[in-house]
């Protein structure tokens, strides 16, 4: 799961574990600032590590496909030696100038995923939507031969549209044989346009569970497929039963 540390409002380190532990989390990104980690980080690494929960450094902006800033971060964040790995979420397709510089923006989140990994031993997973992998194929296979791992953030809320959605993503990845998570929401979607049909948000816990056991056994035998990632932890524990 992704867990966000806001800068004035950290979440509580012990229901973050708690959490995790009660819906058997093998792995968490925990966002870390610019300036790295803070004492908050430090805890809430802790807490998830002495439950015994992989943790990852979690960063990204959508400037960060131009210039060697993803690199800087990575370093600064890593120095401490707290993470298991590093998971970039960049998402340049989030910019305002997105529109006639497709192409470009995405090759440079491929030399931004290239450099950062080049600087670290740790393994970097980068989260990438799945309609990349039909609008732009070059550059969204350039993007995960670079990485270690790929999120797919497939944000629907039935299993159908999930296993649609990311089917060409899927197939992508397959041939670049690199393991994937399939991503879903639980919090407000409202960016590029409200949509209930993105998160489960409106459905609780109960349809989740339901459409996710759904997903995970019809990738079952697909040995890529390493496992389901919930964004994020404050919308997840905030879900109706």
């Amino acid at each position: 799961m992704w867990v966000w540390m806001h800068e004035a409002a950290p979440p509580d380190p012990a229901a973050v574990a708690a959490l995790a532990v009660q819906q058997r989390v093998t792995e968490a990104f925990v966002s870390v600032p610019w300036g790295g980690p803070t004492p908050a980080t430090h805890d809430q690494v802790a807490a998830l590590r002495g439950a015994g929960v992989r943790v990852s450094a979690l960063g990204g902006d959508p400037s960060w496909t131009t210039g060697a800033d993803a690199v800087t971060w990575m370093q600064r964040a890593t120095a401490a030696f707290l993470f298991q790995g590093v998971h970039l979420d960049v998402e340049p397709w989030t910019r305002r100038d997105w529109a006639g510089r497709e192409r470009e923006l995405l090759d440079g989140l491929a030399r931004t995923v290239r450099d950062v990994a080049a600087r670290t031993d740790l393994p970097v997973e980068v989260d990438l939507s799945p309609w990349l992998a039909e609008a732009h194929p070059r550059q969204f296979g350039d993007i995960v031969a670079r990485a270690d791992a790929v999120t797919l953030m497939a944000y629907r809320d039935r299993a159908a549209d999930i296993l649609a959605s990311s089917a060409a993503a899927r197939r992508a990845i397959a041939g670049a044989r690199k393991p994937y998570r399939v991503g879903v929401e639980t919090g407000p979607v409202g960016d590029p346009e409200p949509s209930a049909g993105q998160t489960f948000a409106d459905d609780g816990r109960t349809v989740l569970e339901r459409e996710l056991a759904a997903v995970t056994g019809s990738l079952a035998g697909d040995a890529r497929f390493a496992g389901v990632a919930i964004h994020d932890f404050e919308a997840w524990r905030a879900l109706q039963p």
